[in-house]
């Protein structure tokens, strides 16, 4: 089961360095004849190349910061309540206690997607 609490400021910030690694890099490219050009495979993998292990660090961060989080006997806590709740909140609006389960099951714990 894998559990993934709310990082939006986290994306963002990866967001938000990238964009600024990519124009920065694309601004430093030397126009031709000051036509606009795309950049070709060669600098498009020096892009990547000096992106990646920043994107690398910072996903390491946010997994360590995430597995301390959740090695919190509170964070175990509100996770736990918050599965009781749906339980009983299901089975309150009528489903059998069965299918209930099968349902907090299949649902997993919450988290957030990249999109949202």
């Amino acid at each position: 089961m894998t559990i993934r609490p709310h990082h939006k400021p986290h994306m963002a910030i990866i967001q938000g360095i990238a964009a600024l690694v990519l124009a920065t890099s694309i601004a430093t490219v030397p126009l031709a004849s000051q036509q606009p050009t795309k950049p070709d495979s060669a600098q498009f993998a020096q892009m990547q190349s000096m992106m990646g292990p920043m994107m690398e660090q910072m996903m390491t961060a946010g997994m360590t910061a995430t597995l301390r989080v959740l090695a919190r006997p509170e964070s175990a806590q509100q996770l736990a309540t918050f599965v009781k709740n749906f339980y009983d909140a299901l089975v309150t609006k009528g489903f059998s206690k069965e299918d209930a389960l099968r349902i907090v099951a299949a649902v997993g714990m919450p988290h957030a997607s990249p999109g949202r």
